[in-house]
């Protein structure tokens, strides 16, 4: 397993995870999952928060990261109350302090322990919002107004261009399908802030901005039918300068190293995928072909996905051609006598506190460390909203090692993605029914809830820091490995008469999803 670190996504110990690759290419290559954000906001352009803040929380908690400023919209119209102006200054800001942004993407980049990536946003009324992507840190700054020319500077240069919250309307900054080159646009932005653009039906509907809504014609699964190979990630679009905010979405590439190169390489290959929070594991290839792969027609196809999640796994989809075929289901498996040979999950979420329209309560510093005795702490990942908004303060992982894991973090019931004030640490443990589990707070005030694996299996408990209805914490019932870790094969077969796309998707029972990048079988 691959472990994040205290300072960094990539020492000691903590857990983005590691991955088993596909069949086909296991023999020559090892990928690991390397989670991170590729479309991020902060006051330098039209959002909140500071330039240096994007940079340190990243590093803390992500293992790659493109702060994506809004730069130009060639297209733009007049607007009521004025609001191009708005947007104009922040294209002006960005322009300006551009020299910044390439001189932290430089400092702050660390091959092999957290990478950076230059980018910028460019929006489109007509043809929809791309975000760019330089494969380099020379510190371009081309603003290419026709979309065409974008796409032919992208070819040359070696650049990205990922299409995002493509589910809006034609004419509405959604993204037209006949602009659509996945030659320099591998991928699509599946999820983030926006919601969900899986179909028109999916969950996470398009609520949280201006535009409402998903049109059926905008979504990778129309796409797909109309024949555009493209894998899928997600990642924020956070506009309060959080990257990697819980629920917003984050991208996860298979690559063979933390390099840009590597990164670029596996995006370029579409051997990506998609999470909405939980950094949860997939694998998935037909006839050995991981996900992103084409292979060429035949009848049998032998599908096969392995999925490691950090909380009760609902139900796992095989989808071919927008239907599902295949369905399993590790919620309802029954853990055995060796339930405790594998570890368990765990997770302790905390920030429940004074209801806004009582109008007292504040922000809650939290310091906290999470304790195990009889047992091994095998991978965690810490699970931090964007919001509170806040200059000054940091969440982060302060220490972690095989026995306890120390956070330092703030919450407050404003500022919150669907009203979630809590944020969370998930961990793996290796123990048994014995193995006590401790949370010793000294803020936001000195307190502390003990309880053992055993009676975590029974049911959750909670931490109570002051009389209602300040603020409170839980640790919830344990995950047994039956329920958080499943693999499968299912079989298909087709006459060939057209060519067919599969992709996984994952439901946890926390509401948290994951979608593999499809494998497509050519037409016979």
């Amino acid at each position: 397993m691959r472990h994040c670190a205290s300072t960094g996504a990539g020492a000691a110990l903590a857990g983005t995870a590691s991955s088993v690759a596909g069949a086909a290419e296991a023999a020559s290559a090892t990928y690991t999952n390397y989670f991170g954000d590729l479309h991020n906001h902060n006051q330098v352009g039209y959002a909140q928060g500071s330039l240096e803040r994007s940079f340190e929380v990243a590093r803390n908690h992500l293992d790659f990261y493109a702060f994506t400023p809004h730069s130009y919209w060639p297209d733009m119209g007049e607007y009521d109350g004025k609001i191009q102006y708005k947007w104009r200054n922040g294209f002006a800001v960005a322009k300006a302090r551009w020299p910044d942004v390439v001189r932290l993407a430089r400092e702050f980049d660390d091959p092999g322990r957290f990478t950076t990536i230059l980018g910028y946003e460019r929006h489109g009324t007509m043809e929809g919002d791309y975000h760019i992507l330089f494969p380099d840190l020379d510190g371009d700054y081309e603003l290419v107004e026709r979309l065409d020319d974008l796409k032919a500077f992208a070819k040359r240069r070696g650049c990205i261009l990922v299409p995002h919250h493509p589910a809006n309307r034609i004419g509405h900054r959604g993204v037209a399908s006949s602009s659509i080159d996945t030659s320099v646009s591998p991928v699509l932005e599946i999820h983030s802030e926006w919601g969900c653009a899986e179909h028109d039906r999916a969950p996470h509907p398009y609520k949280r901005h201006t535009e409402g809504g998903r049109w059926t014609k905008h979504t990778l699964q129309h796409y797909l039918s109309e024949g555009h190979r493209l894998g899928v990630i997600a990642s924020t679009d956070d506009h309060l300068g959080y990257p990697g905010g819980y629920r917003e979405g984050l991208a996860v590439v298979k690559a063979t190293a933390l390099t840009r190169d590597a990164i670029f390489d596996a995006i370029r290959s579409r051997r990506t995928y998609a999470v909405t929070g939980d950094r949860i594991e997939l694998d998935f290839s037909v006839n050995g072909a991981m996900m992103g792969q084409s292979i060429p027609f035949t009848r049998e196809r032998d599908i096969r996905a392995t999925v490691r999640g950090w909380d009760m796994v609902d139900r796992v989809e095989v989808v071919k051609n927008g239907r599902v075929i295949h369905r399993d289901f590790p919620v309802d498996r029954i853990p055995g006598a060796n339930r405790w040979s594998e570890p368990v999950v765990v997770r302790f979420e905390y920030g429940w506190g004074p209801w806004p329209a009582l109008g007292w309560g504040g922000t809650a510093d939290w310091d906290f460390e999470f304790v195990v005795k009889g047992g091994s702490i095998e991978g965690f990942h810490p699970c931090f909203t964007s919001g509170p908004l806040d200059e000054f303060r940091r969440d982060r992982i302060v220490s972690s090692s095989r026995s306890a894991v120390r956070v330092q973090s703030y919450t407050a019931l404003k500022q919150q993605l669907d009203d979630y004030s809590q944020k969370a640490l998930v961990l793996r443990i290796q123990g048994d029914a014995a193995t006590r589990i401790s949370v010793n707070c000294t803020k936001p005030t000195r307190c502390s809830v003990s309880q053992t694996l055993g009676q975590l299996n029974e049911s959750n408990e909670m931490l109570f820091t002051r009389p209602f209805p300040w603020e409170s914490a839980m640790l919830h019932r344990i995950v047994f490995h039956d329920n958080w870790e499943t693999s499968f094969s299912a079989h298909d077969e087709s006459d060939g008469e057209d060519v067919d796309w599969y992709y996984v998707r994952v439901f946890e029972s926390n509401g948290e999803l994951a979608w593999s990048s499809p494998v497509w079988v050519e037409a016979a």
